[in-house]
């Protein structure tokens, strides 16, 4: 399929949102066993790392779904004003350890912000989050991205993308979120 046909309703997108968020977290030397026994090893208190758009909230949200018991999922939206106070209403109170807390977009907390989430989960029974740099808590898995994982992505979403996918991987720096908003746009005829 060329880019050089659109689609007019949004729904019919192969890039639309919902088709991306379908997509399950893939590297190759991934393995939901590796992981389940690492994140026990750490005493299920730990860190997804990586820059942008290298899929760690897509793995945040498949290892919500795989957990056992009540998982409070928190989001730190990007440029985020107040991100100790967005956290601080997504907490259920008290946090108990039959909680799972997972929570997206962590480096955004300053310090003293990260303290507050680490004493308000002290109890809670898993605490994973994402940052972009390691540190704060020990690393469960790097993420990263490759051309030949966007390629394999775009091939289930739109197999016949004549886009210079390599050019498009390098141009945005990897970052997959944006690769694909720029099909999206391409397929939409914004560009």
């Amino acid at each position: 399929m060329s880019a050089g046909i659109t689609f007019r309703r949004p729904a019919d997108n192969p890039f639309a949102g919902r088709r991306i968020e379908s997509l399950a977290y893939r590297s190759p030397d991934f393995s939901w066993r590796r992981l389940e026994d690492r994140l026990d090893s750490l005493g299920r208190r730990c860190a997804l790392v990586g820059p942008k758009g290298s899929g760690k909230t897509t793995l945040l949200e498949a290892i919500a779904r795989r957990l056992d018991g009540p998982v409070v999922m928190v989001r730190i939206p990007g440029s985020c004003g107040h991100p100790w106070r967005t956290v601080r209403d997504q907490l259920p109170r008290p946090v108990s350890e039959a909680h799972a807390v997972l929570v997206d977009g962590c480096e955004q907390l300053g310090v003293v912000g990260w303290r507050r989430l680490l004493h308000e989960t002290r109890r809670a029974g898993a605490l994973i989050v994402t940052l972009h740099k390691p540190g704060r808590l020990p690393t469960l898995i790097e993420c990263h991205t490759d051309p030949r994982l966007l390629r394999d992505l775009v091939d289930d979403l739109a197999p016949d993308v004549d886009t210079d996918l390599d050019e498009l991987f390098h141009r945005h720096e990897g970052n997959l979120r944006l690769c694909f908003r720029e099909l999206y746009d391409l397929f939409a005829g914004r560009t």
